[in-house]
Order: C-alpha cells, then structure tokens, then sequence
C-alpha cells in the first residue's frame, strides 16, 4: 500500500471512530483533511465518504446548513460516481433532514428504502440499524407498539448476522428499553437498564453514556421519581452540552421543562422552556423543506441505476439488464399469452477489423452496429429493448410481436446496420452481421433468458457456419 493511500485509509477510520464515539467536533476537523486529501489525490470515493461523515457531523451538532451543503456535496458525486451502495447513504442521508424536519412519515418513507436496499446488498449491519432508525422515528410520533416491533427485528438480526458488533445492540436495546417504556412495561424496561448499565460501550462512550442517561431518565419519570429523572438529565445534558449536541440538548430540555411544570415549580420550567425555545429558534432559524428538493434522492437512484444497467461503450443496456428484463417478461406473458423474441447480431469478421485498422476503430464499429439497433428500437421504446451481450455480439429483445412478423424487424435491423460505413483514412469500412433469431412460441418450455438465448444463439451460430451475412430464424416450421 503506498503513502497517499494509507494516510487516506487512516484518516477515513479515525473519522468514522470519532463520529461513533460521539466526538463530533474532533471528527469534523479530522473530515476537513480528509476531505482536502482526497481531492488532492482525486480519490472519489474517499472524498465521497468524508462529505458523509461531514454531513453527518454537522447535523448532531445542529449545524443543518453546513451538514445540507455536505448532503449536496455528496449527491453531486453520487450522480456520477455512485453504486449501488451510495443509493443506501442517499436515503439515509434524506431520512436525517426529514427527522429534523419532524416530517416522520417521509423520515420513515425513506429509512424503508435504506432497509430495502441494504436487504439485497446484503449489508446486515446496515439492515439492523436502519430497523433501528425506524424503530425511533415510531417512539417519536408515540407509536411504542410498532416501534417495538421494529426493533426486535434490529436486535433479531443482528444477533444472527453482526453478534460482534456491541455498540449496535446497545443502540437497539435502547430503543426496545423506550418502548416498553412508553408501553407501560415497566419491569420489561427495567431488566435492559440494569443490564446496560454495567455495558463497558455506555460507560466509556460519552455520547451513549449521554443517551442511556436520557432513557433511564424516562424510565424512572414513568414511575413518577422525578428528582432521579431529573439528575439524569441534567448528567445527560452536561455530557451533550460538551460536545455541542444541539439536537439532543434540545429534547432534554423539553422534558425537564415538563417535568419541573408537573412538580409545581413553574420559575425552573421556564428556565428550561426560555433555553429550549433559544435553542429550537437557531436550529429552525433555516427550514429545509424548499431546500429538500434540491436533494432530489429519486433522480440520483435513477442515474446509478442507469450506470449500473448501460454499458460504458456504446449506451445500449449491459448484459445484466437484458438477462433480468428478459427473465420478467417471461413472467409477465404467461398471463398475456404474448410472445418474445430474442434477436442476436454478431459482427461479421470483427477480428480482421481490430486487426487491420485497430481497437479504436474496432470501438467505432461497435458503437456503429448499437446505434443502428437503437433507430429500430426507439421506433418501440416500450416493446423493443438493445443490449451488448458482450464483445462485438448484441441482443435485441422485442415483446408482444406477433411470429410472422419478426423477420421483418431482423431484416429492418440488418439494413440498418449494413448500411452505414465508417470511413478511415482512404479506407472505407462497411459492416455485415450474422443474426439468429427464435420467439418464445417456439420453445414454450422457455421461462429463463438462458433458455431463449441458447437457441438463439444456435441460430446465429447456424448464419455463421453458412457463410455468415445473413439472418437464421428458427420458429415452428423449420427448428
């Protein structure tokens, strides 16, 4: 590994400790030089990640501005650069400005999404804290029952899939510990507390020390001892108050206010109403719901996703997104009792040109031949899809055409593609394919891509060893 990257490595994992351990202010500057090291480097993944460790710094210390200009920061790059696993933080990152909206609903909306998508990615530990995340936005509109739910379901898989991640549980027994307590369960509740309280995460870890205080204050306000609720969170306060956590000393000093108006000494609640309205003025003092548009999650997930199907060459669809469109409509015509027919061109001596003229031409022919096949495909966007299979072989797969109509689409794509040239030097080169054709009334047994394609494939094959330039359709009367 050498200089530059370890230094990038080490910063990204002493930021990302920093930010678990609550020392928000420390992880900031830290993220700064991360994020000045990645751009120095041009490392766009490092630099993606300290915009979002930057962001998520700045939003617990209720600097929304900064955090959203961060947000943006990391959208931007997400549109160009993203993957698969980018589009999880993107929801993530709209869920934290819709819980700071209090708009829960879309804060929820969202954290589905982020549970959806760490589901098929197969993130376990993103899987259970985003249950997680749920599970809290529940307890904040009251909701104990379903917010209970949820979290079990966080603790459930966690155990089975990250039992080593402590840190995690303790954020998810918390959550259990809160439900029960807005349940009325006090005994249930009490269990979790006393055994937290031993838990080496919550009495090292500042910030989780500071959220086990805010719950066990609840807890002990259920049961109507308000002095020790109120100690609590005055600790709880104090170690928030010393790293600046606007958001949560803000919540803490909600409660205190109610419960010193419960205990009849009104000059202490309004004491604590005066500080919590100080503090609900500056961090609303900008309102980001005309803002939240700019964010704009769904067309990031549609430019990854359109990056993740299209190949890099030619802008037709990749191999994957033909196999998985064809795999559903197979699906789908079995309630229709329509057809679908696989089309498969292969560049006629593709060799002899690379070989002769070059890779460089060799890529004009290609994108040449995917060009073509587009100008009969956009004639049917809905019906008619062009994929590169791979090299200098194409696929085109047309749903919904009647049999006896197919060839007639194969030869408009062969004199397409046959007529155009490219011209180098003094040379002009002109293109012939070999195309293979089968529709699924032939092979009814066909319920993969694999299976349509194989014969088809056959076809193609069948052109080739015929003396190529031409176009082989197998149906019911000649397979």
């Amino acid at each position: 590994m050498n200089a530059q990257l370890y230094h990038l490595t080490r910063l990204e994992s002493l930021t990302g400790n920093l930010f678990i351990d609550g020392k928000y202010t420390e992880a900031i500057e830290l993220g700064k030089e991360l994020l000045e090291t990645a751009k120095k480097t041009e490392d766009i993944k490092a630099t993606m990640n300290a915009h979002l460790n930057l962001a998520c710094c700045y939003y617990y210390l209720g600097e929304i501005e900064i955090a959203f200009q961060h947000i943006l920061d990391y959208k931007v790059l997400c549109d160009e650069f993203g993957d698969d696993r980018d589009k999880y933080y993107l929801y993530y990152l709209s869920a934290l400005i819709y819980a700071y909206e209090e708009n829960f609903e879309e804060a929820k909306e969202a954290m589905k999404q982020c549970i959806r998508i760490a589901q098929e990615l197969e993130m376990f530990y993103s899987v259970s804290s985003s249950f997680n995340s749920y599970s809290n936005y529940l307890l904040h509109e009251g909701n104990y029952e379903k917010a209970l739910h949820y979290a079990l379901k966080a603790l459930a898989i966690a155990k089975e899939h990250c039992p080593s991640e402590i840190l995690l549980q303790c954020h998810i027994y918390l959550s259990i510990a809160s439900s029960y307590i807005g349940l009325n369960e006090l005994s249930k509740a009490e269990k979790i507390i006393n055994h937290l309280e031993l838990n080496q995460y919550i009495n090292n870890l500042p910030h989780e020390k500071a959220h086990f205080l805010h719950v066990k204050a609840t807890f002990h306000r259920s049961k109507g001892e308000y002095d020790i609720a109120l100690q609590l969170l005055h600790k709880s306060f104090n170690i928030y108050s010393e790293y600046n956590n606007q958001m949560k000393l803000k919540s803490i000093l909600k409660v205190i206010a109610e419960i010193y108006e419960s205990l009849g000494n009104y000059k202490k609640s309004y004491e604590a109403m005066k500080e919590y309205l100080t503090i609900v003025e500056k961090l609303f003092s900008t309102r980001l719901s005309s803002k939240i548009r700019e964010l704009d999650v769904n067309q990031s997930i549609k430019a990854i996703e359109k990056r993740a199907n299209v190949d890099s060459l030619t802008g037709v669809y990749n191999r994957y997104y033909i196999e998985t469109t064809c795999d559903k409509w197979l699906k789908e015509i079995k309630k229709t009792d329509e057809h679908i027919c696989c089309v498969v061109i292969d560049i006629d001596s593709f060799k002899n040109i690379n070989d002769t003229f070059g890779h460089l031409i060799g890529d004009e022919v290609i994108k040449g031949v995917a060009q073509a096949c587009l100008k009969v495909a956009n004639e049917d966007k809905e019906n008619i899809i062009v994929g590169r299979y791979g090299g200098d072989e194409f696929i085109v797969l047309l749903k919904g055409y009647p049999s006896h109509s197919i060839m007639e689409r194969a030869k408009q794509l062969y004199n397409e593609i046959t007529s155009f040239q490219i011209n180098y030097l003094t040379n002009e080169i002109k293109v012939t394919v070999s195309i293979g054709v089968v529709c699924t009334n032939s092979i009814p047994y066909a319920k993969k891509f694999t299976q349509i394609f194989k014969v088809a494939d056959q076809a193609l094959y069948m052109a080739k060893r015929q003396g190529k330039n031409q176009i082989v359709y197998l149906s019911n009367e000649n397979c």
